[in-house]
């Protein structure tokens, strides 16, 4: 797809429930058409704050220096970048399925190891990692069992995957409808000016409205082996944060 394609073959709200090679060549084509914007829209669109989330989830690990880390779904590399940030001496890749989106993070970051690949077939053995990080992505994947499972696999027991996504607000009633108002009504008349095609961000709206509700998401991380060990929500439940030992 191009920068002017509308993608017209398929809904916002059928692209949520795509799966296999559909899900991944709308996800790959839907972030390399908006990988030059990607951080100014997305701090315009949650006016700043997924900046803060990161801080808020990624501060407090206690990361050592030489410990490997995966950063899947890097993107732009602002989460990679924050783990360097706050963890000098770490050993951090970051993976994405967008080469466009890797363009822009190496560009930013030429100290940082970022590769081309697919979490439902990540390139690297067994136990190679000691965390592995994903940051508004899962609802992405491909296939979330898979993606779950390659996580899982890459890390050595005993390792950490940490999971910071959005999460469709529930309570109080008045912040959901405000929340749903935003992203739904508002933010594709906020991007219109900087974009040809606003279905990425009437897609972003979708996805989140979809995502899996927290106890849903806990399920199924244990359902995949691993032990669900900390839980948190930010800004009355608009992004969470899971922790999960393998």
């Amino acid at each position: 797809m191009s920068q002017n394609t509308n993608y017209s073959s398929v809904t916002p709200t059928q692209a949520t429930k795509l799966e296999g090679d559909d899900k991944r060549n709308y996800i790959r084509n839907l972030f390399d058409d908006i990988a030059t914007r990607y951080d100014f829209l997305r701090t315009l669109v949650f006016l700043g704050h997924t900046s803060l989330w990161y801080r808020q989830a990624l501060r407090d690990l206690q990361l050592q220096p030489g410990e490997k880390i995966l950063d899947v779904g890097c993107g732009t590399g602002e989460s990679t970048r924050c783990l360097n940030r706050f963890y000098p001496g770490i050993q951090i890749e970051g993976m994405d399925l967008s080469p466009g989106m890797l363009s822009v993070a190496r560009s930013m970051d030429a100290d940082s190891n970022y590769f081309e690949g697919d979490v439902c077939s990540i390139p690297r053995p067994d136990c190679t990692y000691d965390v592995v990080v994903t940051a508004f992505t899962f609802r992405n994947f491909p296939n979330r069992e898979v993606s779950l499972a390659q996580m899982l696999r890459v890390l050595r027991p005993g390792g950490r995957l940490l999971i910071l996504d959005h999460f469709y607000p529930e309570k109080p009633v008045l912040w959901r409808n405000i929340y749903t108002i935003w992203m739904s009504k508002i933010v594709p008349q906020i991007v219109r000016p900087f974009i040809a095609d606003t279905t990425p961000y009437r897609y972003l709206a979708q996805s989140i409205i979809n995502q899996l509700k927290m106890p849903d998401f806990i399920q199924l991380i244990e359902s995949s082996g691993a032990k669900v060990t900390n839980t948190n929500t930010y800004t009355g439940g608009a992004a969470g944060r899971l922790i999960a030992v393998r």
